[in-house]
């Protein structure tokens, strides 16, 4: 191996990492990142094939487009409407400043605050759709992770190979 090799497993294990963390933090898309780690590992030996690496690739560009309304379906699965997933989508936004505690909190705040708005007198019904929006941003992040790590598997594969 020459020295290109060996800055692309390194290049790739960075990569793969910023993908574990954007899994977790909102704003880097982390199965994404991950998937170009493969790519980029697969210059140096052509363990999967084209097709392989494209149905990967398409998987996560479904998976990336679908995690966006997990959220919104946990407040509409829990009986929220339009306010709490609003309330919900800006309480994360603002959660922001704060991370990672303050997305987590402020998109349950969110979801809770744009729920007793619509559901004025049912506040139990208001806190059930603010576990909802908590509920679906844990299940997004949880499924981010197990597409993140199957690609760390995937990493480590290829690299036993080379050695």
């Amino acid at each position: 191996m020459e020295l290109f090799d060996y800055s692309i497993i390194v290049i790739s294990f960075i990569l793969l990492f910023i993908g574990i963390i954007g899994s977790v933090l909102p704003g880097i898309p982390g199965p994404i990142i991950s998937y170009l780690s493969i790519l980029l590992m697969n210059f140096i030996i052509d363990e999967n094939s084209f097709n392989s690496l494209l149905l990967m690739g398409v998987m996560v560009v479904i998976f990336s487009i679908f995690e966006n309304f997990i959220q919104f379906y946990g407040v509409k699965f829990f009986g929220g409407k339009k306010l709490a997933i609003i309330g919900s989508t800006i309480g994360f936004l603002v959660g922001l400043i704060i991370p990672p505690v303050g997305f987590i909190i402020g998109t349950f705040l969110g979801g809770l605050v744009g729920a007793l708005i619509e559901n004025k007198q049912d506040t139990k019904k208001a806190f059930k759709i603010a576990l909802g929006s908590f509920i679906g941003f844990f299940v997004s992040v949880f499924l981010k992770l197990v597409i993140s790590f199957y690609f760390v598997v995937e990493y480590f594969n290829i690299l036993m190979k080379l050695f």
